[in-house]
């Protein structure tokens, strides 16, 4: 019998790769350090935002007017939490025509790519000296973007444990949804690119099922980021909503079946599923608890309604104006799409309507001494709870009062028509040393300022004309501009015509006017009302407050897309 003949040494040195050891110890454990570290992050600002609770929950209102004094040095701590505030959320950059993020946005996208990037890329200089080698990088590549997978669900789910630790609200979260999912994206081709260049073949080989996953995942992805784009995303944004949710489906299930093939990556994935399937579950439960009229509403909160009559697949975000005789009354933007059918079937009767709800953080104005809202157009269903809520309590509580002041721009004098009721109900019986005054600026009056209204009323780019377009283009009817004339609480209301307010002026008087305590100003309404805001509230002011002037929070509820939507004066309904 023959023997087999020994295999030289050598060739036994060449066969072995002695970069493979440390990769795949790099590919296991860079993945994990870059979660700790996001999972640091959030930890940091829930922190953050208990601190934050804790004092909005102590909060008393200091009832001193303007006082200013020396310099004290225990409010120090409260000059740079104020400046931070400043710096981070009211100092903007614009970015092309259709962005405008503020320094902690910008901060957050470049902190964030900077460690997604720099963990993918870092040390995979091979033994022999290959810089960047793609056998080092490309699956390392693959295994953090299966990682992120999960923080990209939970930035979107509408049921969010991310809001409820740090206090942002799921709808300021989808920033971070889309930075989250461009970056994995580019992770994705990152992996594909390097395998490409490793060659695609025996196991690798696109004939394999789970190789075809991957490429129908990252593809997915690809056309879902592309889709979202802000000018293709505004252009047809039901068929997006549509288009994202298919694609999104086949990218976590095709990036599942990829993951699985490799063993251990799995895992990665499947929590993305379990969070999405959670949401789901959770979205049910609130359809049928808020139809029951079992969960309570906070003022300023939105709701999706969904319209089985329109479509039992689209469910359209809407802000609780305010209760009526136990009906929910909200303000809607007519505009084409699914407003405008909502308008038409309105018209024709009731409709049956599935709220899944309420969400959103409205802000904490308890125990400020001076409380500021700030709207346009129908920016009001945002404004006008926190109003009705802050003079109920005012009612109830008893003096010290905080001053309030309740500013709203509006194309047409009529359109405050909307608000007459409520404001009737919610001023009777008021106490009479209760600092309040409303005053409504009517920016187009005639036609003559139309240019000045479009910026800072959202009712301007609707695409479905008003029933009263002919009167407000001859300059409007005796009933338009005697909305509120005359008005029982002449003393609280003021009415100017053609002109929008000066918030710089507005903003910094009532600074002025109050010492040592809170500020709470709350703005909704166009891109153009929110930076003026800001503008208003952008300097750090550290001296004035270490001096005994108060601090400023600035709680802004921007405009949406075309369908998300606050409302518009065409219609209001209720639900």
């Amino acid at each position: 019998m023959d023997s087999l003949a020994p295999v030289p040494s050598t060739i036994i040195a060449q066969k072995v790769d002695p970069d493979r050891a440390i990769r795949v110890q790099r590919a296991a454990d860079y993945p994990k350090q870059v979660w700790y570290l996001l999972a640091s992050f959030i930890a940091f600002v829930s922190i953050c935002h208990g601190i934050s609770l804790l004092f909005s929950r102590t909060r008393r209102i200091q009832g001193r007017n303007g006082e200013r004094g020396g310099i004290s040095l225990r409010r120090v701590p409260l000059a740079f939490v104020n400046v931070f505030r400043v710096m981070a959320f009211r100092w903007t950059i614009p970015i092309g025509n259709y962005y405008t993020l503020n320094v902690a946005e910008v901060f957050l996208t470049a902190a964030y790519i900077a460690i997604v990037f720099t963990w993918s890329l870092i040390n995979s200089t091979s033994t022999i000296g290959v810089k960047f080698d793609p056998k080092y990088y490309a699956n390392r590549a693959a295994h953090i973007a299966a990682l992120q997978t999960n923080l990209l669900v939970a930035l979107a789910m509408k049921n969010n444990i991310l809001s409820f630790l740090t206090g942002v609200s799921f709808d300021k979260l989808n920033y971070l949804h889309r930075v989250v999912a461009r970056t994995t994206c580019i992770l994705i081709w990152l992996h594909a690119g390097g395998r490409f260049q490793l060659g695609l073949s025996g196991e690798t080989d696109l004939v394999n099922p789970w190789m075809r996953a991957g490429v129908m995942a990252g593809v997915s992805l690809t056309l879902i980021s592309l889709f979202a784009l802000r000018p293709i995303r505004d252009a047809s944004y039901e068929f997006f909503k549509i288009f994202h949710f298919i694609t999104a489906v086949i990218f976590i299930l095709g990036a599942y079946f990829h993951s699985s093939e490799l063993g251990p990556w799995g895992p990665y994935i499947w929590p993305a599923i379990l969070l999405w399937a959670l949401d789901g579950f959770l979205r049910f439960v609130r359809v049928v608890l808020s139809n029951a009229a079992f969960l309570p509403l906070a003022c300023g909160q939105s709701v999706y309604l969904t319209l089985p009559g329109i479509s039992v697949w689209q469910a359209h975000p809407f802000t609780i104006a305010y209760e009526d005789e136990s009906k929910l009354v909200f303000f809607v933007r007519v505009r084409k799409g699914f407003s405008k059918r909502l308008l038409l079937n309105a018209e024709q009767g009731k409709m049956r309507v599935w709220m899944d709800g309420p969400y959103s953080s409205p802000p904490l104005i308890r125990g400020c001494d001076s409380v500021v809202f700030v709207a346009g157009g129908s920016g009001v269903a945002f404004t006008l709870p926190l109003l009705l809520e802050a003079l109920e309590k005012s009612r109830s509580i008893g003096a010290p009062y905080p001053r309030i002041l309740f500013v709203w721009a509006v194309r047409d004098q009529k359109h405050a028509t909307w608000i007459y009721k409520s404001l009737l109900k919610a001023l009777k019986d008021l106490p009479s040393d209760l600092p309040i005054k409303i005053e409504i600026y009517v920016t187009d009056t005639a036609g003559a300022h139309e240019e000045v209204g479009r910026e800072w009323d959202d009712d301007s780019v609707a695409d479905v004309p008003s029933r009263d377009d002919s009167e407000e283009k001859a300059g409007g009817s005796a009933d338009s501009k005697d909305a509120l004339d005359p008005f029982p609480f002449g003393d609280v209301l003021t009415i100017e015509r053609g002109a929008r307010p000066d918030l710089e002026k507005i903003l910094t008087g009532e600074v002025r006017k109050t010492g040592s305590g809170t500020i709470s100003v709350n703005v909704c309404g166009t891109l153009a009302l929110a930076n003026a805001v800001r503008g208003s509230l952008r300097s750090p002011r550290f001296g004035d407050i270490v001096r005994g002037g108060p601090s400023v929070l600035l709680h802004v509820e921007a405009f949406g897309t075309v369908a998300l939507t606050l409302g518009i004066p065409d219609y209001y309904g209720s639900a």
